[in-house]
């Protein structure tokens, strides 16, 4: 958090922390928190996670209820709101998928109406694994797999590109969706 997000409400100084240095009153965390702002972190797909570990373990220690059982009821509530709002970030940060769609969309879960609609090749395609696992079983698996591998890959490219300014991540929620169809396929029971 490297410039001033906003004032005390204590003390109304500038405050870019989760605590005022001022009076040491602990603000409350943003109302949609970015998990990379929160975190000081670029918005970049390629992180370094043993990093956000850390960064994660020195905010919680600065915000932990537990440091803050003797202060305020505002205080206690903001520090409960504090570590729902780190989780939540660390959870983001962490997850590839994740990451991805916040990167393209800026929120972690797709869109309830309106997200992407699967190209009707894409989907032919599913149907033909299916067909042909019929004739011969766990080639749908072995595809799939290769898929998801291949869908990885795109992924990694296309935010490569983006970091070095040479992309666009408009590929990134149709990629993730279906990923996300592919891995089901992975995990549906195979049969024998």
């Amino acid at each position: 958090m490297s410039s001033p997000r906003s004032v005390c409400f204590s003390c109304h100084e500038p405050v870019n922390a989760p605590s005022c240095v001022g009076c040491g009153v602990l603000q409350p965390p943003p109302a949609a928190p970015d998990p990379f702002v929160m975190f000081g972190l670029p918005h970049r797909f390629h992180l370094d996670l043993a990093d956000v570990d850390g960064r994660y373990r020195a905010l919680a220690r600065q915000t932990h209820p537990d440091r803050f059982t003797t202060r305020s009821a505002v205080e206690r509530r903001m520090a409960l709101m504090w570590t729902a709002a780190l989780n939540e970030s660390k959870r983001v940060l962490k997850d590839d998928k994740l990451r991805a769609r916040w990167l393209a969309t800026g929120r972690a879960q797709p869109a309830e109406q309106g997200g992407p609609t699967l190209d009707p090749a894409f989907l032919a395609e599913i149907f033909d694994w299916r067909e042909r696992d019929e004739d011969e079983p766990g080639v749908m698996h072995e595809l799939a797999t290769a898929a998801r591998t291949s869908l990885l890959g795109e992924l990694d490219q296309v935010f490569t590109a983006w970091e070095a300014g040479n992309g666009t991540l408009e590929v990134v929620e149709d990629r993730l969706a279906r990923l996300k169809y592919v891995e089901g396929l992975l995990r549906a029971p195979q049969e024998v």
